[in-house]
């Protein structure tokens, strides 16, 4: 099987047919995203002169500020939490052993089975980005720092998403790696509020995560324009912190699996 009948195989057929074939989840997904949006609209409009807007010293709004991060910040918690979810229903109906009996070395079987959150994600961000649209946020795009930051952003994303399920695949049941990633977007991660207004010790924390770096290189691609040049310190920084999570994903994956396999658990949930 190729690599484009895989990808069809996991995208379409067991992502893709799957979700659209629950017409109320499809709605309240969409839902979902769009209510946030419009609620800190409503923030920008009622605090715009506050004390926020001041923090972000920028030329753009809050509205477009929040609007950029609720857009993107999904990939990072909710990709994450994709993976380890299907792993974790896999286990519970008993069709991880099949999984792993079929040929596909399990490195591979994990990466694929992150791609639905990215394709499930993106739907998300266009449709954020477009409610943002018509509330008025003028974007100003640079194409390549937009497309540099964002690839950067997805390679960290598939080391948390790699990090996240070989966790499930050791503790069985629960999904710490979710709950923290769910926890940093909305506190840490840059998202609703800059991070320069959170205390040090908070301040430091962020700085570990890729999604406040990606979200502050985005901001500047998607809605000042800025190039490549301007926001050398930002991919640094986002390619150090991508290169680190797929290391420790590859190697907790690798781990995962040979502990399961010797000890003969992966039908135990």
């Amino acid at each position: 099987m190729g690599l484009a009948a895989k990808l069809y195989s996991f995208v379409v057929i067991r992502g893709f047919k799957v979700w659209v074939s629950y017409k109320t989840q499809v709605a309240l997904n969409f839902i979902s995203w769009t209510i946030p949006v419009f609620l800190y609209y409503f923030i920008g409009l009622t605090f715009g002169v506050g004390k926020m807007t001041a923090a972000i010293a920028s030329n753009y709004s809050y509205t477009a500020f929040a609007t950029v991060g609720i857009a993107f910040q999904g990939y990072f918690s909710s990709a994450v939490a994709t993976l380890a979810g299907r792993i974790r229903n896999e286990e519970l109906i008993g069709t991880l052993e099949y999984q792993m009996a079929a040929p596909l070395k399990p490195m591979s079987l994990m990466f694929y089975s992150t791609v639905w959150g990215f394709v499930i994600n993106s739907i998300s961000t266009v449709t954020v980005l477009a409610i943002g649209y018509g509330l008025g946020i003028k974007y100003i795009i640079n194409p390549l720092s937009t497309l540099v930051v964002l690839l950067l952003y997805m390679v960290s994303i598939i080391g948390l998403n790699l990090i996240s399920g070989a966790v499930v695949l050791i503790v069985k049941q629960g999904n710490p790696v979710a709950l923290f990633t769910s926890v940093a977007t909305n506190i840490l991660g840059n998202v609703v509020f800059p991070v320069s207004i959170l205390p040090t010790w908070l301040k430091d924390m962020s700085y570990a995560l890729s999604l406040t770096w990606a979200l502050d290189g985005l901001r500047r691609a998607m809605l000042l324009g800025e190039g490549l040049g301007s926001m050398v310190n930002d991919l640094v920084v986002l390619t150090i912190l991508s290169i680190i999570y797929i290391i420790i994903g590859i190697w907790l994956t690798n781990y995962a699996f040979r502990k399961i396999l010797e000890q003969g658990t992966v039908h135990m949930y």
